[in-house]
């Protein structure tokens, strides 16, 4: 069997403001996209793997870790364990009907650092917010001491989704 991975990563943003004069109106209209796509492989510009979790929910005070080198899930009717040596896209939703913020880095033991400048940052996502960031050179590094991605609810319980985009370790 072949296996061919491809991943497109999207973020877009529009806007229309309109002010109304006596005489005229003044616009300004207009929209950003950025785009970026990695092709399978282990270089700069390419990702072999992605892991997701969609609608997992968190009780207040709750937390989930996520191990990046022991993430299990079913794919094609099996049970696959994913490990990632490296993460390109970190794509996460605090979906709207959450009560409470989503909560992002900071995990006890072995923290993976990730996007944030140091392993004990965080990161506050509000309900019906997202976060995405993307390293689509090498990628933000995986390793034994630094491999625990810590979600947590605050203030109300929250549902999300997480994607990970990435190179897998081995």
């Amino acid at each position: 069997m072949t296996t061919i991975f491809r991943s497109s990563l999207e973020s877009k943003v529009g806007w229309t403001w309109r002010d109304e004069q006596d005489r005229s109106a003044v616009i300004d209209s207009n929209q950003w996209l950025w785009r970026v796509s990695l092709q399978e492989g282990t270089d700069e510009g390419q990702a072999n793997a992605v892991w997701y979790v969609l609608g997992k929910t968190l009780a207040s005070g709750a937390s989930n870790e996520w191990d990046l080198t022991a993430l299990s899930r079913t794919l094609f009717n099996a049970s696959v364990n994913q490990a990632f040596a490296s993460v390109k896209a970190l794509y996460v939703i605090n979906r709207k009907e959450s009560a409470g913020n989503l909560i992002i880095g900071g995990a006890a033991t072995n923290p993976w650092p990730g996007p944030f400048s140091s392993a004990t940052h965080t990161l506050r996502v509000v309900p019906g917010g997202v976060l995405l960031v993307v390293h689509p050179n090498a990628g933000w590094s995986v390793s034994a001491s630094a491999k625990n991605l810590k979600l947590a609810a605050e203030s109300g319980s929250v549902t999300y989704d997480l994607i990970l985009v990435g190179v897998k370790a081995g």
